[in-house]
């Protein structure tokens, strides 16, 4: 056993491993991924029209990507300093508050502080992914982070579809649920989940890290690393936009509800896990990776131009396989 790579937790007996945080991921995924389809029409019913909806669904997720900006840096260093349990428990029970606060909300500042909360403990998906680091030698990481890679998939595909069932009964059960699921990640990693990083691993907080502005000039200054990073940000953005703006979009032009949009996201949840998880090893080892990644830029492209010009629901379906 490499040093470092697996201890023991506070619990008895028991070992850092995959399947701990694995489990983890998967129930975290599952509670975002059910609030997708209804949030939109949750900000609706405190506003009087489509240009309102829009305008303060925009604020309601900036809130929470503005908090995350730079609330995830500080709770990385934090988990550094005193462990990654401690913070993934922090992030569990900052969703599950902030999911319950939501389904009570009754204007739309609530619903505005309660994003702003949530998006400043969310960190699971960063903390998760040096849970992994901390457990897996060097050799096994690909295969460990692609693992945890289709966690999150599961998660994605299962968390909207059922968040599309749930919000036509009620636009405010999914939330409930996602709560629920929440408190149990909560419990889960209370009397399950292991520590990963044993206390000769851990190191201070250092103050000029944890701010992400200063973080990224370094990373864009390293020789060659800048205009990869500027890439990565641009088509990060584009998806952000998508995801952001679907339900919205989907329901304003082709009168979709939660079960639709659900359904809807539900697709591309499945169609992004059979590229990653069957095409992608197979396309690699005929191509550069380089050259995949140009492909699928020019993909999402087009994707992008075939979802605006859709004239019909079904269309976007249509787009969502061929691309």
């Amino acid at each position: 056993m490499i040093r470092g790579m697996s201890q023991p937790n506070s619990g008895p007996g028991r070992t850092a491993a995959m399947p701990f945080i694995m489990i983890a991921v998967l129930i975290d995924m599952m509670s975002i991924g059910l609030i997708i389809p209804v949030l939109p029409a949750l900000v609706g019913t405190f506003t009087g029209s489509q240009a309102d909806q829009a305008l303060w669904y925009g604020v309601v997720t900036f809130a929470f990507s503005l908090a995350n900006f730079f609330g995830a840096p500080l709770l990385g260093a934090l988990s550094d300093r005193h462990g990654r349990r401690i913070v993934l428990l922090l992030g569990f029970a900052g969703l599950a508050v902030s999911f319950f606060v939501t389904a009570l909300a009754t204007s739309l500042w609530v619903l505005i502080v309660v994003r702003l909360f949530s998006g400043a403990l969310q960190a699971n998906v960063a903390v998760a992914n040096a849970y992994v680091a901390d457990i897996t030698p060097p050799d096994q990481r690909a295969r460990r982070f692609g693992l945890l890679g289709a966690m999150f998939g599961i998660g994605f595909i299962l968390g909207p579809a059922t968040g599309g069932v749930l919000g036509a009964v009620d636009v405010r059960l999914p939330f409930w649920v996602a709560g629920a699921l929440a408190l149990l990640n909560v419990a889960y990693g209370v009397f399950v989940l292991p520590e990963s990083l044993p206390a000769d691993r851990r190191r201070a907080i250092e103050w000029r890290r944890v701010n992400p502005v200063s973080t990224l000039r370094r990373l864009a200054a390293l020789d060659g690393v800048g205009r990869l990073v500027a890439v990565i940000a641009l088509a990060g953005l584009a998806q952000f936009v998508l995801y952001t703006t679907w339900v919205l979009y989907t329901t304003f032009k082709f009168g979709w509800g939660p079960r639709e949009n659900g359904w809807s996201l539900f697709a591309v949840g499945v169609m992004s896990a059979l590229v990653q998880g069957v095409l992608m090893g197979r396309l690699l080892r005929r191509w550069s990776p380089q050259r995949l990644a140009v492909a699928g830029l020019v993909s999402s492209t087009l994707a992008f131009v075939g979802w605006g010009a859709a004239s019909e629901g079904w269309m976007l379906y249509a787009v969502i396989v061929a691309n």
